[in-house]
Order: structure tokens, then C-alpha cells, then sequence
């Protein structure tokens, strides 16, 4: 099978990148010379036009990780959604498999949640054969959540989690083969919810992010509201640990609802 995937030089693109150049062939577009890819996968200068880059590679499939956590996601995860349906659409392509996220709503507070709900939109309405992954979050080596937690884990002996909020981690390698089977499989389509086996709670998992990081911080649970007051300092700093959309999405857990069906379904035992 022949694969366009976008997204493939962050976290967990290179991780499904690996997955899918098993066996197939797979082209990545990206911007200048950042980020490496997997053996196997063939890089491509990114381009606007994305309908055109598409429809210069035929592929058979188009697997679309392009997601920003900050910044204009309108454009990213919409219009780029947009343009890449158009030119899998006049390319004839097979199977168009979308990156969402868990908490997906057209009603959301969160712009972020919002725009992945408007893509999601765009993608059930194109006429494509298609599949959908909302993953919780995504765990793994690499991970900028636990990355930040280990570089202040240096200059504080605590540090605060959300109070209340519940996750259900699911391993990036966990999520690449997911990603291999709803792009390979021409019978599995439609939305799945991509969650690891426990739910536990935000303060549970910084921990275990930090001990599997080496490093060993106690974890105080806070009330939500609390970091709000700290919002206008993060927003100073060049990469903020906490910004106002990211806080909105604290607002919900960030678990699976159970209305699709999930890991277990697409890889079948335990997920």
C-alpha cells in the first residue's frame, strides 16, 4: 500500500510511521530538514497546497497526524483537513484515516477540541472511506508533557496537578498499531476511541511519568481554578507549561466515553 502521511517528525508520527512503513510504502511531507523520520519512509518538502501535494503522489491512503497543542487551529487542523480531503478525493484514494482527540465537541470551551470536532465533521461528510482515532493521552519517550515535568522536577522538590481530572494513558506504540490496522483494513471505519487499559488520575500519572523519567517529586493535587491566576505569567515564557485553552480542557476527563469502540476492538485481548 502506498501512504501519505502527514505529521510523521513529531512524537507520535514517528512512531506510526515506523508502524505503517512495515510493509508498505509510506511519503511524508515536511518542512525543511527538522525532525527524522523512520528508515523506510520517504521524506517530501511539506506544502501549502495541500490537495496538489496529494495528488502528485497517489497514494492509496492518506493518514493525517497534522495537530498543534497552541497556535491557529483553524487552519492546521481544519483547512489543512480540508485541502488534504480535496485531493484525496480527486486522487481516488481508498482510505482517509484522521488524527482527532478525546473530548472532540462542537460545544467545547476549548478551541483546540472545537477544531478537531470541525475536522472530524469534514472528514465523515467527504464521501471517502474513512476512520477516526480519538486517542486520551499519549505516553511514551518523548513525550513533551513528561519532559516538562522532569526539567521542573530539577528546580522544585513538588509539583502541582490538576485535582479531579482523570486520564486514561495510552502508549504511542499502542496508538501506531492502531493506526496501521484502521489504515490497512478496508472494513474497519467509522470513530474509535484510542485509550490505555487504567484510568487513574492526573496527579497518578505525573507520577509515573516522573519515575519512568528517573526522577522521584511528590505530586500535590490542586484545585483547577488555582492555576488560572498563573495563566497571564506562563503566557510570558516561550513555550507555557499551561495556556487558557489548555486550561479549558482541564475542565473534563479525559477518558472514554464507551458510545465507540476502542483499542481493543482494532487490536482484539488487552489494550
Amino acid at each position: 500500500m502506498r501512504i501519505l502521511l502527514t505529521g510523521a517528525t513529531g512524537f507520535v508520527g514517528g512512531h506510526v510511521a515506523a508502524a505503517l512503513a512495515a510493509g508498505n510504502t509510506v511519503i511524508s511531507p515536511a518542512r525543511g530538514a527538522g525532525g527524522a523520520l523512520p528508515p523506510g519512509v520517504e521524506r517530501v518538502p511539506f506544502s501549502e497546497d495541500l490537495a496538489g501535494l496529494v495528488a502528485a503522489h497517489s497514494p492509496d491512503a492518506v493518514v493525517n497526524l497534522l495537530g498543534i497543542i497552541s497556535g491557529d487551529f483553524d487552519l492546521v487542523h481544519v483547512e489543512y483537513t480540508r485541502r488534504l480531503l480535496a485531493g484525496a478525493a480527486a486522487a481516488g484514494v481508498k482510505k482517509f484515516v484522521q488524527m482527532s482527540a478525546l473530548g472532540a465537541s462542537e460545544t467545547s470551551p476549548s478551541a483546540y477540541q472545537r477544531s478537531k470536532a470541525a475536522a472530524e465533521r469534514l472528514v465523515a461528510a467527504s464521501g471517502l472511506p474513512y476512520a477516526i482515532a480519538r486517542p486520551s493521552l499519549i505516553s511514551g519517550t518523548g513525550q513533551k508533557l513528561t519532559g516538562r515535568l522532569a526539567a521542573a522536577a530539577r528546580w522544585t522538590p513538588l509539583l502541582a496537578a490538576p485535582a479531579g481530572l482523570r486520564v486514561a494513558p495510552v502508549p504511542a506504540e499502542t496508538v501506531a498499531a492502531c493506526f496501521r490496522r484502521l489504515t490497512e483494513d478496508p472494513a474497519v471505519s467509522g470513530i474509535y476511541e484510542l485509550a490505555g487499559p487504567r484510568e487513574m488520575s492526573m496527579s497518578d500519572y505525573f507520577r509515573e511519568a516522573l519515575r519512568g523519567a528517573g526522577v522521584r517529586r511528590l505530586v500535590v493535587p490542586v484545585p483547577r481554578a488555582l492555576f488560572l491566576p498563573l495563566l497571564p505569567l506562563f503566557a510570558l515564557l516561550p513555550d507555557p507549561p499551561l495556556t487558557l485553552d489548555q486550561y479549558r480542557m482541564l475542565a473534563a476527563d479525559n477518558v472514554p466515553s464507551g458510545q465507540f469502540p476502542g483499542v481493543r476492538e482494532l487490536l482484539g485481548g488487552t489494550p
